[in-house]
C-alpha cells in the first residue's frame, strides 16, 4: 500500500534523464606489485626492551614492565604501495 502511494505521488515529477552525470572511466592498469608494511609501536617498545636487555644495559625487570604496555597498544604506523604499469 504504501510502495503504491510513493509511486503515485512520484509520478508526478519529471523523470531525470540517465545521462544527467557524464560517466568518466579510468583506464584500468595492471597492478605489478603491492608492498604493505605494518610497524607497532608496542614491536618497536618490545625490541628496544630486549635489546637494552640483552647489552646489559637494563634489568629483566624492564621486559615485565614494558610488556603490558606494548600488549596493549595499538597505534601503528602503515605504508602501503602500489606500482602499477
Amino acid at each position: 500500500m504504501i510502495e503504491r502511494t510513493y509511486r503515485k505521488f512520484m509520478e508526478r515529477f519529471p523523470l531525470a534523464p540517465g545521462n544527467s552525470i557524464p560517466f568518466y572511466r579510468l583506464p584500468q592498469t595492471e597492478i605489478l606489485s603491492i608492498l604493505s608494511v605494518v610497524l607497532r609501536f608496542g614491536s618497536v617498545l618490545t625490541a628496544a626492551a630486549v635489546v637494552a636487555v640483552f647489552q646489559g644495559v637494563a634489568s629483566q625487570n624492564v621486559l615485565l614492565m614494558v610488556a603490558p604496555a606494548a600488549l596493549a597498544d595499538r597505534s601503528a604506523v602503515i605504508l602501503t604501495r602500489i606500482r602499477r604499469s
